[in-house]
């Protein structure tokens, strides 16, 4: 556009503005803190549902007698002030948390858990480092079991591998002489005991939310929670390489069930050649279990029950392959796979 300077009679051109620069974050939507936590609620059923939270932060504070449900992967957790309530959180990619609470059942998958402060807490738990307990009384551990639609992807999302779960390995900072502030529950105990269908449906969650076992898509460990084992016991290694191949994995866990197997530990990790001799040195074909470790994960289990039977009973896989120690080399194969996973996780 143009305009005309009176005093001198010359054509002034007057310069549009140019638009501001938009960039990503200018873009972003406010968050509502609101919308990513739980307060100051007494007697309420309420749930957050796939995909409300996305990996944010999320927190519960001075609730009481409520059950909440948070079906949705977050980056944190925290729970403080808390009091007789029933909570299930979705996967955390960090640290959960919980401070001054009592009377509190509690259902997550984590990468690292911590109480301070805290009495009776039942705490059924998936989690990829050890538990810290801190001044805290008659804490109760079992081993998460529960599947909902969506749970995979979260735990993706998350980062965690269902294979890796400490659950029974507490760490208490406050220990008391001659006695234990926690105990660990055996695998019959579930989450849904607190809970009934119509308890679920209130929240929000609907009737897919399954906590037991036989549809976990965590897999059940003994732990520490059994160490007075009669069975025989294995070291049972998949390398999956480049196809994936946890199918196969879910398929072998139930196949074990089947043969009455039971499975104290497991871990899934990543290994060089040189460490793939060291552990199965004495395996044959250590050539091709270097390679398929190069490619990929490896998945150990330490298995107990009839090694017979399961070793029988197991397929032969195309694209994964299994591992499976004998008799006279399982203590040793056992001890050379776990503690090289504990050290590298370790560091």
């Amino acid at each position: 556009s143009s305009g005309i300077n009176a005093e001198y009679g010359d054509t002034v051109l007057q310069k549009e503005e140019e638009p501001k620069p938009v960039f990503s974050w200018d873009k972003r939507e406010e968050i509502d803190p609101a919308d990513y936590c739980f307060e100051n609620l007494d007697g309420k059923k309420r749930g957050k549902f796939p995909g409300q939270i996305c990996g944010q932060q999320f927190g519960i504070e001075n609730c009481k007698n409520c059950i909440l449900f948070v079906l949705d992967n977050v980056a944190s957790l925290t729970i403080d002030d808390c009091e007789n309530c029933v909570i299930f959180i979705g996967p955390s990619k960090g640290s959960v948390f919980i401070r001054d609470c009592t009377d509190i059942k509690l259902a997550v998958s984590c990468q690292q858990f911590r109480t301070r402060d805290c009495k009776r807490i039942e705490t059924y738990l998936h989690c990829s480092t050890q538990p810290i307990i801190e001044s805290s009384v008659g804490m109760k551990f079992g081993c998460l079991q529960i599947n909902y639609p969506g749970l995979s992807d979260q735990v993706i999302s998350a980062g965690l591998s269902l294979y890796n779960n400490e659950w029974s390995s507490i760490y208490d900072f406050t220990p008391v002489e001659h006695a234990s502030n926690f105990t660990l529950m055996t695998g019959t105990a579930v989450f849904d005991r607190y809970l009934t269908p119509e308890h679920i449906s209130e929240a929000g969650a609907g009737k897919k939310v399954e906590f037991t076992s036989s549809n976990s898509l965590f897999p059940l460990t003994v732990g520490n929670s059994d160490n007075h084992s009669t069975s025989d016991s294995a070291l049972l290694s998949v390398f999956l390489g480049t196809k994936g191949g946890y199918t196969e994995v879910d398929a072998m866990l139930k196949i074990m069930e089947k043969c009455e197997c039971r499975l104290r530990r497991s871990k899934e990790t990543h290994m060089n050649t040189d460490t793939v001799i060291r552990i199965y040195g004495e395996a044959v074909n250590t050539n091709t279990l270097s390679k398929l470790a190069k490619d990929g994960p490896v998945i150990g289990f330490e298995v107990e029950g009839d090694i017979n039977q399961l070793r029988a009973t197991l397929p032969s896989y195309n694209d994964i392959l299994i591992y499976m120690s004998n008799g006279e080399n399982s203590s040793k194969d056992i001890s050379n796979f776990f503690n090289y996973v504990d050290m590298t996780m370790s560091t």
